[in-house]
């Protein structure tokens, strides 16, 4: 049994698929199953613990008329893009299938529709595998991080560890740094905070350590060792990002800041230790992926989330509601 499974970015998509290779996996112990994705993600295939093999997208003619030669069985799709129209179609696998975006119902929530939720991309992602197999139950997303895996040199937090995650593609998903920079300044001073993120995002988080005890180790680390590293702390803190997938798919602490988007657009974190920070106002969620300014011009969905707030659920102070 040949198996290709398609996506290829980004980072959170990639996490939540799998479960889809987990299940196929189960089913098909002696299978080769190939994952591809975009080159900057082929080292997150392994971590899935799914014997997977990955193979890095290329856009060549010649690499699309080489997977033909594969002789795949099965073929699923977990991007539905052109782009991955277009492997499909060049690896004439005996069977395949498309997921189910909920394009519609994912409008109709951004429009204001209070009434519709989606459960999580992992229920969408399902769709395909239930195209092909009846009985199909997915668990929640895991990586699975070797042990041992070596760090740049990190004095052991005196108290607790807690990183922050404060990128995004998107300036409407991102928590204001002036916000993350007031948390460190009022917590406990032996509380040790980590600012991490992209090499396209040093900027960023150089902004919130400055001035502060704060770690910026942005663009320093693998993903493995990101994970490496969650599992030592205390919290997880990060926007809807892929950070926060990867903190979910670890069982790890982890507080949640959602903007822009919205827990109803089937992006929560799939993990029973996690506290989602939604303001959850009238005009929130307003676009799928997020956007460079607030279309309103007030950003109520960010302000209105206080950086006391976020200490004092880490402190396990909150008042209940």
């Amino acid at each position: 049994m040949n198996i290709l499974i398609l996506r290829l970015s980004s980072l959170g998509d990639i996490v939540l698929t799998q479960p889809v290779c987990a299940w196929l996996r189960e089913r098909y112990p002696e299978a080769r199953i190939d994952y591809m994705v975009k080159e900057q993600y082929l080292e997150l295939i392994p971590l899935m613990g799914c014997a997977l093999n990955p193979l890095s997208y290329q856009k060549s003619l010649k690499a699309h008329r080489e997977l033909k030669k594969e002789n795949y069985d099965l073929v699923i799709d977990l991007h539905a893009k052109l782009s991955t129209w277009l492997i499909r179609n060049a690896a004439q696998g005996r069977k395949s299938a498309v997921y189910n975006k909920e394009r519609s119902k994912r409008q109709k929530i951004v429009r204001g529709n209070r009434q519709l939720s989606i459960c999580s991309t992992v229920i969408l992602y399902k769709s395909a595998l239930d195209k092909v197999f009846d009985q199909v139950n997915l668990q929640s997303p895991r990586l699975y991080p070797p042990a041992d895996i070596a760090l740049l040199a990190l004095e052991a937090a005196p108290s607790k560890r807690i990183l922050i995650f404060p990128g995004a593609k998107h300036n409407t998903k991102r928590y204001p740094s002036r916000y993350y920079k007031l948390l460190i300044d009022i917590s406990p001073k032996p509380w040790q905070y980590i600012i991490l993120g992209s090499p396209g995002e040093a900027a960023l988080c150089a902004e919130i350590a400055k001035g502060n005890q704060a770690l910026n180790m942005a663009g320093k680390y693998s993903f493995t060792q990101i994970l490496a590293l969650m599992q030592s702390a205390d919290w997880v803190l990060s926007s809807d990002s892929g950070p926060m997938h990867l903190a979910a798919a670890l069982q790890r602490p982890q507080i949640a800041i959602f903007g822009a988007t919205h827990p109803r657009l089937g992006f929560a974190p799939l993990n029973p230790n996690a506290r989602i920070l939604a303001a959850d106002i009238s005009c929130q969620p307003c676009s799928l992926h997020g956007s460079e300014s607030c279309p309103q011009q007030h950003f109520k969905c960010m302000h209105s989330i206080k950086a006391e707030q976020i200490l004092q659920i880490m402190q396990g102070t909150e008042d209940c509601p």
